[in-house]
């Protein structure tokens, strides 16, 4: 199991600093575009970096500061392009037609609730931005929202990351890779049988 880790710790290693920075920063921008952040492991991936912290891959800090500009960007990314998907019959309808405007009431009652909160619940976290946009919810506002969603998920993962390689030691990285295999295997699968069905 040692050598697992310290291949594992080598392999990591092997990125210069600057490649370090740019890995976590497309990680955490690929996490809050909309559909796609939906299957990517983020907050896997930011416990892992935390936990990498601890070995001196990265300062925490700086990761935070990675992770929560990559998934600014791309919510504001899904943000605007729910903006520009009000043309599409379908859109227009699910966001405006009367049998949902008591649920798009809450959503724009509890806006900040939902787009703050809902960077930390997997699936959920990066489909916020579109239907923002959609309700053509006030950018400033939004970007207010997602920037202190952003920086709350960052600090949960790379602090938590953290606490858990003091606690568990050699195996936290070990743990964190098997779940992210494990995780990406099981969003495969149902992929694959929902589009059977």
């Amino acid at each position: 199991m040692e050598f697992l880790h310290d291949s594992l710790i080598t392999l990591f290693f092997e990125l210069s600093p600057f490649m370090r920075h740019i890995f976590i920063l497309l990680l955490a921008f690929g996490e809050g575009l909309p559909v796609i952040g939906s299957f990517l492991p983020g907050g896997t991936i930011a416990i892992l970096i935390g936990s990498l912290s601890e070995e001196n891959f990265i300062n925490p800090w700086t990761a935070v500061h990675l992770i929560a500009f990559g998934s600014v960007v791309g919510d504001l990314i899904g943000f605007f392009f729910g903006r520009k998907m009000l043309h599409i019959k379908w859109v227009h309808n699910l966001v405006y037609h009367e049998k949902n405007i008591k649920k798009w009431d809450l959503f724009d009652r509890h806006a900040a609730l939902v787009i703050i909160l809902g960077k930390i619940l997997p699936v959920v976290r990066s489909t916020p931005s579109l239907f923002a946009g959609a309700r053509k919810m006030n950018p400033f506002r939004y970007t207010v929202y997602v920037i202190i969603g952003s920086y709350v998920w960052a600090m949960a993962g790379i602090f938590g990351g953290k606490y858990l390689q003091q606690l568990l030691g050699d195996a936290t990285i070990l743990i964190i890779i098997g779940v992210l295999i494990i995780t990406g295997v099981i969003a495969l699968v149902s992929f694959k049988k929902n589009k059977k069905g």
